[in-house]
């Protein structure tokens, strides 16, 4: 069984559920530079027709279930929703 930051580094399209339940599906894991392994997390936030997307750190990841294609994170639905959001590169 695959430990949990090497699971999360193919978490692309999993649910994010959060201690009160679903929060969103995972945009993208976010690698540092050299690193095999990620360190924060994209989730999508469907708010009606616009979406969120908060950055969440690993540190906040409880679990990552492959089979159920589930991310389980240590946080409330509002606190994922509260992180500061990933904006793409203006080029």
């Amino acid at each position: 069984m695959p430990d949990r930051l090497d699971a999360l580094g193919r978490c692309h399209g999993y649910l994010a559920v959060a201690n009160d339940g679903p929060v969103g599906t995972v945009e993208t894991p976010l690698f540092p530079p050299d690193v095999d392994e990620p360190d924060y997390i994209v989730v999508r936030i469907q708010q009606g027709l616009r979406s969120r997307l908060p950055v969440v750190t690993a540190a906040l990841v409880e679990r990552v279930d492959p089979l159920r294609r589930l991310v389980y994170l240590r946080a409330s639905g509002a606190e994922v929703a509260g992180q500061p959001e990933h904006l793409p590169l203006a080029i």
